[in-house]
């Protein structure tokens, strides 16, 4: 059975939101990973891969978009029920 571990969909972030230097770090960014995979996160400086990894690890929450952790979705909560 290959079940899905993580899974981030439609996951969009945006800083200063509403402002003129309004920056929109994440558009639409997915994955979904296996028990198991190894995976390489990789772009340019100021691409989102720490503001991704901190929304998959619950430090941080999306603007919009879907996390899930197994089975459990997560966004759209509280802290204190993450």
């Amino acid at each position: 059975m290959n079940e899905t571990v993580l899974r981030l969909r439609g996951i969009e972030k945006a800083y200063n939101k509403g402002r003129p230097n309004e920056v929109s770090v994440l558009r639409g960014a997915d994955l979904e990973l296996a028990p198991g995979e190894v995976v390489a996160l990789v772009s340019p400086s100021g691409g989102g891969k720490s503001t991704l990894l901190h929304i998959a690890g619950l430090l941080d929450t999306a603007d919009a978009g879907e996390v899930a952790i197994g089975s459990h979705v997560l966004s759209g909560r509280s802290d204190r029920k993450r």
